[in-house]
């Protein structure tokens, strides 16, 4: 995977194991990494997918949720 990829919501969901489906409706809340809107066309940025996951580890269900990406 080039360092510098794109990817759509399908490619994002087959990278992160959560639906396309719903990676699509947490984009109207604004709980997703950081996307470009080219047109219609959504991309992720992969290496700041990963940063947006790694701060949103947890370790444990009680911690908040509410954390600025």
């Amino acid at each position: 995977m080039d360092k510098d990829e794109y990817v759509d919501v399908r490619r994002l969901a087959e990278i992160t194991g959560i639906s396309a489906s719903t990676w699509n409706k947490r984009r109207l809340t604004g709980d997703t990494p950081p996307f470009s809107k080219i047109g219609k066309a959504v991309r992720y940025h992969v290496p700041t997918v990963k940063e947006w996951m790694a701060s949103h580890e947890r370790r444990s269900t009680s911690e908040s949720t509410a954390t600025a990406a």
